[in-house]
């Protein structure tokens, strides 16, 4: 194994057994007293900090209709002015006009049972892209590309290897307000992990080859919150342990390349819990690409894959609560969609996965950011 991968696992390698460490200084001086434990048969760790969709932003040009409207702008605006005034005065009484917001009978509930509901249709991006994609070499790019289209099943099965992974839930989202740059996604991206709702741990051991770095990566679900500091983010070399549910572990054949983490493809499944959001997140081929600081012992950069349209539909669209009920209708107006507006959107464009019998996609292609810091994980299986 070269020197370079060396000195990146001595920092990526965090070993249970290392006593005495202490937290002064900057996070680089305390990645900086790590053992050079090199490739242990103990996992290292780390605790994600940030895991947010990728939205680049959309211009005039990628929505010339516009954006997309919620429940509340679609009434307004099929009203004259004059009626429009109480309501835009005296939101109350908007929310009055369109209860309920919350349905005891699923079949009545139009993010409960989209598909029982009318397309209304919804505005999505068509023009060709310029934006960040996957690809089979585990590479970025940034190629411009038309919309990823739905391939036939026999195409898919042999061409998954090589398929450059989109982001074709952006093309959903992307005439969405909530989801611009400034909008209430954002503002709420990485809120599920400081209130202890979605915590995400990592690991890495194993031995690698000198030829190819290849070593094993686990993704796993933790039900115990992250420690915040003072400045509001998450502390580093924190002890969590993973779950006790074997179906939140996941794990990848993974490669160490000057100091590039890269996965094979994986499916993957996490508990994705937000607010009254009580979910998970199914992503099929999934790969992981981080590039490792070894003087911060931070890792950050992308996990792409294909959103199951079931599981999307559950956490995204009817976004099942704690109760039992669909949060899904307040939510989508606040941020300006209709739930079957995007439920046939995403069935529209979706592009991976195609069902043998129907030749319909049931998963989308989606890209999430991500950023991670070193932490101790506990509990995690014994590499095999």
């Amino acid at each position: 194994m070269r020197r370079g991968h060396c000195e990146v696992l001595s920092r990526l390698c965090l070993r249970g057994g290392i006593a005495g460490l202490v937290f002064v200084g900057s996070l680089a001086a305390q990645a900086a007293g790590i053992v050079d434990a090199g490739l242990a048969s103990e996992p290292g760790g780390y605790l994600v900090t940030e895991f947010r969709l990728v939205t680049p932003g959309a211009g005039p040009e990628d929505c010339p209709d516009g954006f997309n409207e919620g429940y509340s702008q679609q009434f307004l605006a099929g009203l004259p002015p004059a009626e429009r005034e109480p309501y835009e005065k005296d939101p109350r009484l908007l929310q009055q006009a369109l209860a309920p917001w919350y349905y005891d009978d699923p079949a009545e509930d139009p993010c409960a049972s989209p598909a029982a509901f009318p397309d209304p249709g919804m505005r999505t991006i068509e023009r060709p892209l310029t934006m960040t994609r996957f690809e089979p070499d585990g590479s970025l790019s940034t190629r411009e590309l038309p919309p990823s289209q739905c391939p036939t099943p026999e195409a898919f099965a042999t061409q998954v290897e090589q398929r450059t992974i989109d982001n074709q839930y952006w093309r959903v989202m992307g005439c969405v307000r909530g989801y611009q740059a400034n909008g209430l996604a954002a503002s709420f991206a990485d809120s599920a992990i400081l209130d202890g709702s979605m915590t995400i741990l990592l690991s890495v051991g194993g031995a690698a080859s000198a030829d190819d770095g290849a070593i094993d990566v686990w993704m796993y679900s933790s039900h115990q919150p992250v420690t915040v500091g003072t400045d509001g983010k998450p502390l580093p070399f924190a002890s969590l342990p993973v779950s006790a549910e074997s179906r939140y572990h996941n794990v990848a054949r993974g490669h160490l390349r000057d100091g590039v983490l890269t996965t094979d493809r994986f499916n993957l499944r996490i508990i994705q819990a937000a607010q009254r959001l009580d979910s998970e997140l199914y992503l099929r081929d999934a790969r992981l690409r981080l590039e490792l600081d070894s003087e911060t012992g931070v890792a950050s950069g992308f996990l792409a894959g294909y959103w199951d349209l079931d599981s999307l539909a559950h956490a995204a669209i009817r976004i099942q609560d704690r109760t039992g009920l669909s949060s899904g209708k307040p939510a989508a107006d606040a941020h300006g969609y209709t739930c079957p507006g995007k439920y046939y959107a995403v069935h529209r464009l979706a592009d991976g996965h195609p069902d043998p019998e129907s030749g319909h996609c049931s998963s989308i292609s989606v890209l999430y950011s991500v950023r991670a810091v070193p932490a101790f994980v506990l509990d995690a299986p014994k590499p095999m």
